[in-house]
């Protein structure tokens, strides 16, 4: 291991790569709120837009855990937590990419159609509720860089946000099933409801390998 003032110089190096990684990521959950409200409006410069910079918080999520991934390999098995924080950063980037795909989804929904039902009303909900979520797990990684003895705390707040996700998940699927009588558009409505399930999980799973890491330091 590094000793010293040289582990922690090149922890705290790769803590701030996480973080802006993180913070990234929590930039793309809110333009993906943005790109809904635009889409249930119909309004076409605000779609652009929203897209425009969630595609670009993408980029920059994969590019610094490209970042990260370099300085891992680097300092090799010196570090402790290295494949942890390694698993942290890969996490982060799928909850990312998910992201991404619930954008594209959702762009190719039938607004009109899905107000009658009600669902726009339950993907605004979600939307915010991801923002949340991943806000807190945010939260959890820069107790990490800063202060790793409020990390457990913090998690307790992200475990409460999954469980009320997961809540808002099952009403919005009944609610689906029951209103939405074009089978695409069910199976479509379905499959946004089931990734934005998954990235409540995802955030949840970031949380815990933070609470390892914080163990290690």
């Amino acid at each position: 291991m590094y000793t010293g003032e040289a582990e922690i110089q090149a922890r705290r190096r790769m803590l701030a790569v996480l973080l802006d990684e993180s913070r990234r990521v929590l930039d793309a959950a809110r333009e993906l709120a943005n790109l809904n409200s635009a889409l249930v409006v119909n309004d076409q410069e605000g779609v652009t837009k929203a897209l425009e910079s969630l595609h670009l918080a993408i980029s920059d999520v994969e590019a610094f855990r490209r970042s990260l991934s370099r300085q891992l390999a680097e300092v090799g098995s010196m570090l402790m937590n290295r494949e942890d924080m390694l698993r942290a950063a890969y996490t982060i980037e799928t909850v990312a990419s998910y992201i991404e795909s619930i954008s594209f989804r959702i762009s190719q929904l039938k607004m009109s159609s899905l107000k009658k039902s009600g669902i726009t009303d339950d993907f605004r909900i979600l939307f915010d509720q991801i923002i949340d979520i991943v806000s807190k797990t945010n939260e959890t990684v820069r107790a990490l860089h800063f202060n790793p003895s409020k990390v457990n705390d913090l998690i307790q707040s992200v475990e409460k946000a999954e469980r009320q996700m997961d809540e808002k998940y099952r009403s919005s699927i009944t609610k689906a099933i029951k209103e939405i009588n074009d089978f695409k558009e069910l199976m479509l409505v379905k499959d946004v409801l089931e990734r934005i399930e998954t990235v409540s999980d995802l955030s949840l799973s970031l949380a815990d390998l933070v609470m390892i890491i914080s163990l290690g330091m």
